[in-house]
């Protein structure tokens, strides 16, 4: 007996050490695509009609019955569960309830008469059951709990049972996804997202985010008192601040007054202290009699200068050897400029410095970098600059006042000057600006020349998860990521493009190529007679997911396939209306007709 159970003891644990095995190299060869694996019809219905409730395309709205008599809506949720259903009379004189948004708990309709015309709107429970209306206020939504009404300049929150929680609201604002709302009645308001205050007679300043998640909030007593609040733990974390700068990692360096002297701290992004940085009185010490230090240029202990005033004279102090570079001369005895911070994190900092032709002799912008003790640019024309962007190869792009655009070289150089605005893609972007970029002229930094020309624009498409830049010349479309890697140059006759979240679609005659991202690969499914990837409109089909759908338009047959050229689904006698994808669940709805009725796929 012994003998036996020992057997058994070494199999099962042969066994055990199998499906790790095997569970190690699933999980190892698991490629980072996310790609479509399973198409699931929503079953046991014939609809007339199926459309997104809203832009997300979060939820789809379903309908069963007759289009101008008696009418069964459902509201599906990517998961294909039912939020809510209710019947409708389209032959009826009273108001129509037409669904406009939704959350898990609840489903915002309007109020429409026979014309369409809207009377108001309602919220309606899971049952379908209206709990509230309101015929003056537009409502939306806030989160799966509660709603907001707005009528002039004037809000109310509501939850989703319908009751009012405040009223007379002057304005809402939502953070950290709609679970921390702000709005101002008779003070300063902050709930959370179970109307539970949590941060009353502070205004919310800044949120700070990594990607679309928000990491902390920057709030701010009446005072004017900064505090790091904790969007987790829903309260203020450590001491006070008097002034911050936001580092490009998300940390923070905060400036503290500690009775007389002047503190500055590095916080991490949880708002604890990482460290202390030099006092400004250490570096400030360091600089000879006779010159009046600039104090917003003393940022770190790791500055090789920073700026001062000597005579009539403005610039750039030395610390080490006491060289005094001057940038402007004073006309007279009121000596002022106007500088701005506009980059800093623990190893680099830029200062933007400009004297006006009232102060000084030439008017002329400088812009600093303290670390290196350096004027970086200098612009000494007639015009006003407006935007300043700056690459790590120290290329910069300056907007004028008059709306024209100039490429500087790391000289200071003009080296081309356009009524567009000009990107340089192969080289990191240090110092960015609020500019729109796309229209624009393309530069190589590594090329030192221009890609395209004022006829040939390049458009950035951010469709998917990654900026592309596209223009065209007479035989191709070029598509370049925005640190100058060509993704693919396109024959002119196939540059009809289709972008998803992670491929890129385009089709030829008989063949429809998907380019991946991700890892640069390509695939080519061919094509039979009749078929292409577009909808029953001739619209593209969106790769999400690196679903592609393919359309016999003449025998009514669906085929849908995945990166892999997998056929994951086959529909007959079907053609495609739409394919919507939501990020938020990573959900594609993919609705198809068939003879006038209406189905739906979801797929994932």
């Amino acid at each position: 007996m012994k003998k036996i159970f020992k057997n058994r003891v070494v199999l099962i644990a042969i066994c055990l050490v199998i499906i790790i095995v095997l569970a190690l190299l699933i999980i190892f060869n698991r490629t980072n695509e996310d790609m479509v694996t399973r198409a699931t019809k929503v079953f046991g219905k014939k609809y007339y009609r199926i459309n997104c409730i809203n832009t997300d395309c979060k939820y789809m709205v379903t309908y069963k019955g007759r289009n101008k008599g008696k009418t069964e809506i459902k509201i599906i949720n990517g998961n294909g569960k039912t939020i809510s259903k209710y019947d409708i009379d389209y032959s009826s004189d009273e108001l129509i309830m037409e669904p406009v948004n939704a959350a898990e708990k609840y489903v915002i309709v309007s109020l429409k008469d026979s014309k369409k015309y809207t009377h108001g709107y309602a919220v309606l429970n899971n049952s379908g059951k209206e709990v509230l209306r309101e015929e003056d206020y537009t409502l939306y939504p806030i989160t799966d709990k509660y709603i907001y009404g707005k009528k002039d300049d004037l809000y109310t929150i509501y939850d989703y049972k319908g009751n009012t929680l405040y009223k007379d609201v002057k304005y809402v604002t939502f953070y950290n996804e709609g679970k921390i709302i702000t709005f101002v009645s008779d003070k300063v308001n902050t709930i959370d997202e179970n109307s539970k205050r949590i941060l009353d007679d502070y205004e919310i300043v800044e949120e700070v985010k990594d990607d679309e998640k928000t990491l902390y909030l920057i709030v701010q007593d009446g005072n004017g008192v900064f505090y790091y609040f904790d969007v987790n733990k829903y309260k203020l974390v450590g001491d006070s601040f008097n002034s911050y700068v936001i580092l490009s990692d998300n940390k923070l360096i905060v400036t503290r007054k500690a009775n007389s002297s002047i503190k500055r701290v590095l916080l991490d992004t949880n708002g604890k202290e990482e460290s202390e940085i030099s006092p400004k009185k250490g570096i400030a010490d360091k600089v000879k009699e006779g010159y009046t230090v600039f104090e917003d240029s003393i940022v770190s202990a790791k500055q090789k200068g920073v700026l001062a005033t000597y005579e009539n004279r403005f610039g750039s102090y030395d610390l080490k050897t006491g060289e005094f570079n001057g940038f402007f001369n004073f006309k007279g005895s009121e000596k002022r400029v106007e500088a701005y911070n506009i980059y800093e994190d623990l190893e680099t900092a830029r200062l933007e410095i400009g004297c006006s032709n009232t102060y000084c002799e030439n008017r002329t912008i400088v812009v600093y970098d303290p670390f290196n003790n350096s004027a970086v640019f200098s612009y000494a024309g007639d015009k006003e600059i407006t935007k300043y962007r700056e690459y790590k190869n120290s290329y910069k792009v300056v907007m004028f006042r008059d709306n024209t655009y100039a490429l500087f070289d790391d000289k200071s150089e003009l080296v081309l000057e356009s009524a567009n605005n000009i990107v340089v893609i192969d080289d990191e972007e240090l110092i960015s600006d609020t500019t729109g970029k796309s229209n624009v002229l393309l530069y190589s930094a590594k090329e030192k020349k221009l890609l395209n020309d004022e006829n040939s624009l390049a458009l950035l498409d951010n469709t998917s998860n990654y900026d592309l830049y596209r223009y065209f010349d007479e035989k191709y479309m070029y598509l370049f990521n925005k640190e100058g890697k060509l993704y693919k140059r396109i024959p002119i006759e196939e540059s009809s493009l289709s972008t998803g979240d992670k491929y890129i679609l385009h089709s030829k005659k008989n063949k429809v190529n998907v380019y991946n991202l991700i890892d640069n690969s390509d695939i080519t499914i061919k094509l039979g007679n009749n078929e292409d990837t577009n909808n029953y409109e001739g619209v593209p089909i969106v790769p999400n997911k690196g679903m592609i759908v393919v359309s016999n338009y003449k025998d009514n047959i669906i085929k849908i396939y995945n990166y892999k050229k997998k056929l994951i689904k086959k529909i007959k006698k079907s053609e495609v209306i739409s394919a919507d994808y939501n990020e938020e669940n990573n959900t594609i709805f993919l609705v198809t007709k068939k003879s006038k009725k209406y189905n739906l796929y979801i797929i994932k």
